[in-house]
């Protein structure tokens, strides 16, 4: 413990020879077994009875903490906490995918938080909310093709809904003839 700082142990880990982490694991499996004392010392080490629980809670500790730097909860899948080291995007995306199965106070939890449960919703929903911008301060939708809004490469978003304007759902389709969207350049 003194060395790494918590007692999450890898099963196979052994500390000067002796098996400490089959050891560790024995103690989860007899936890009810175990006398109060004992309980008690691991209890004061940091000891960790549900990893995964312990695990779950370092996700969404450092997507606290990405949401505090970045304002948002749009986690590429190669980051990494610097915090903690956690695999932050690929926990992100372990959340997206176990959504339907996970006990809803968990769910709640991202919720609250911003999660985003459909990147590809929240994409476009963020290229429409800075078109409306576009067209409030310009008075159109002809946005040049290397135009930036804030940051956001609106002209390239524009052209790619005119691509994809065959596929595009009617409601999407709506919702940009109503702002007056350009589907042909002239």
């Amino acid at each position: 413990r003194q060395r790494e700082g918590h007692c999450r142990v890898p099963h196979n880990h052994r500390e000067q020879g002796f098996r400490l982490g089959r050891w560790v694991g024995t103690q989860r499996t007899t936890q009810d077994k175990l006398s109060p004392d004992r309980r008690e010392r691991l209890d004061a080490l940091g000891f960790v009875w549900d990893v995964l629980t312990a695990q779950w809670e370092e996700g969404v500790g450092s997507l606290e903490r990405y949401r505090q730097d970045k304002g948002d909860c749009l986690v590429s899948w190669t980051y990494r906490d610097p915090v903690s080291d956690c695999p932050l995007g690929q926990w992100v995306s372990t959340q997206r995918g176990t959504k339907d199965t996970m006990p809803p106070d968990r769910r709640q939890r991202l919720d609250a938080l911003g999660f985003v449960w459909d990147v590809l919703t929240a994409q476009w929903e963020e290229g429409y909310r800075f078109l409306e911008i576009f067209r409030q301060r310009e008075g159109h939708c002809r946005v040049p093709h290397n135009h930036r809004e804030q940051g956001f490469w609106l002209g390239r978003w524009v052209s790619k809904q005119r691509k994809t304007k065959g596929t595009m759902s009617p409601e999407r389709r709506a919702r940009l003839d109503a702002l007056g969207f350009i589907w042909k350049i002239p």
